[in-house]
């Protein structure tokens, strides 16, 4: 009986209906930080919502437990080890961002506080996926490809330095992408924009110097090859 009041709390709390259309990319330049959309996004994408602790399948008036951090005081059938904090005194991790893909066919979510992932939840199995876990930098903005399937993660590293990762969703790979190798040997590397251009299209723009001038890169990402999936950076 607590666990039926407390979901149908939760759940009276979660069910925010905020337009989809601030979640999707359409072609203009990725933002450079998330706090403002982290202010004013949604605690439910679609089918889905997130609590601190907790992601659920919304199904009717009943809230369904898919995935939980360590700790957390609902039980689900998938705990999410590796994104739990390794170091709790800088903060517990938590669920913080929820953004449905433009097919709808897959809610990308983050989890903030040391050791971050980003991954995905969706009908198909497994339900949830972890697509990357990072120590050494913060998962800033996460943007769908227009035809979705493919999801931009703009990471914020040190020194006001961000990066960009591609994956795969779908399939839970990471996208291997041409400026990573020009970054691998610059002592700075700082991505400097980034826009969708189309459905797979991916315009990137990157300095390797602050006195340096941008080198522009144009993939589609569909034809990207996947990399061997690393857990940190």
């Amino acid at each position: 009986m607590r666990q039926e009041i407390r979901n149908a709390t939760l759940l009276a709390g979660l069910l925010i209906v905020i337009a989809s259309a601030g979640c999707e990319d359409d072609g203009r330049e990725l933002p450079v930080s998330g706090k403002e959309q982290e202010l004013s996004e949604p605690a439910r994408a679609g089918p889905y919502a997130i609590a601190a602790d907790a992601l659920y399948r919304v199904r009717g008036a009943e809230l369904e437990a898919v995935a939980v951090l360590p700790g957390a005081a609902v039980v689900a059938s998938d705990t999410l080890e590796v994104c739990g904090s390794e170091a709790p005194e800088f903060g517990e991790a938590r669920f913080r961002r929820l953004t449905l893909s433009p097919d709808t066919a897959l809610a990308a979510w983050e989890t903030a506080g040391p050791g971050a992932c980003v991954g995905v939840v969706g009908i198909g199995e497994p339900p949830v996926r972890v697509l990357g876990r990072w120590s050494a930098a913060v998962p800033d903005t996460l943007i769908w490809a227009p035809a979705g399937r493919y999801l931009a993660v703009w990471l914020a590293q040190g020194a006001r330095r961000r990066s960009l990762e591609v994956f795969d969703a779908r399939e839970g790979e990471r996208l291997e992408m041409p400026w990573e190798l020009d970054c691998s040997y610059a002592e700075v590397c700082d991505v400097a924009r980034a826009t969708w251009l189309g459905g797979t299209l991916l315009n990137v723009e990157i300095r390797l110097g602050p006195a340096e001038l941008s080198v522009p890169f144009e993939v589609n990402v569909d034809a990207a090859a996947p990399v061997e999936p690393r857990e940190e950076l």
